[in-house]
């Protein structure tokens, strides 16, 4: 197995009862058949086979290709885009922002992307993606609250709107417009998008 393989199998191994066990099998699974096929190509007939587990447990727990897509790829994406204290608010959203452009840049990314994109008609899935992606934002709002400890951001202020604005902007130049998305842009879209901000709070 390539390391590159075994390191996806750790990321996405869960401690548990049998319960917990099929779950990582089949998500680890539905990521080695992204990387090969991409979603387009993924056969849950192919995921379950590779798991070890029925083709009737996988629909069972997921129902859906998609909602299985989507928990799989939300599961190693919260791992590949790690939230760390580097000091500074900027410094932060910059690392944060750069790991994100690095992962939806792979296989896996556009994974996500794609399956995205194809939710929005089914009123659960749609909402199941948003309360991921809720829950990511929640995460990552621990970048402002220990920013405000810091005197960086006001407390009072909601991070979500600038958070938006910038997981957008890189989706946008990753997915629309193929623009670089290393750590100097994303530096420059962080302090332009931050200024503007802060600005808005100035009488």
């Amino acid at each position: 197995m390539r390391s590159n393989e075994k390191k996806k199998n750790q990321i996405l191994r869960r401690p548990g009862g049998r319960s917990a066990r099929v779950r990582e099998a089949v998500l680890t699974a539905t990521v080695a058949e992204l990387q090969e096929s991409g979603f387009a190509g993924l056969n849950l007939a192919a995921v379950a086979r590779r798991a070890g587990v029925h083709e009737t447990s996988i629909y069972r727990r997921w129902k859906t290709r998609n909602a299985l897509v989507m928990d799989a790829t939300f599961a190693l994406f919260a791992q590949s885009v790690k939230v760390r204290d580097r000091g500074s608010l900027v410094e932060d959203l910059v690392a944060v922002l750069s790991a994100l452009g690095r992962h939806l840049r792979t296989p896996l990314g556009r994974a996500a992307f794609e399956s995205a994109m194809v939710v929005f008609d089914d009123p659960m899935l749609s909402s199941e993606l948003s309360s991921h992606w809720n829950a990511r934002f929640k995460e990552v709002g621990e970048i402002f609250t220990r920013a405000a400890q810091r005197g960086e951001w006001p407390s009072s202020r909601a991070p979500e709107p600038l958070l938006q604005s910038l997981t957008g902007a890189v989706y946008l130049r990753v997915f629309l417009f193929g623009l670089p998305v290393g750590p100097a842009q994303i530096r420059a879209l962080v302090e332009d998008l931050i200024g503007h901000h802060r600005r808005k709070q100035l009488p």
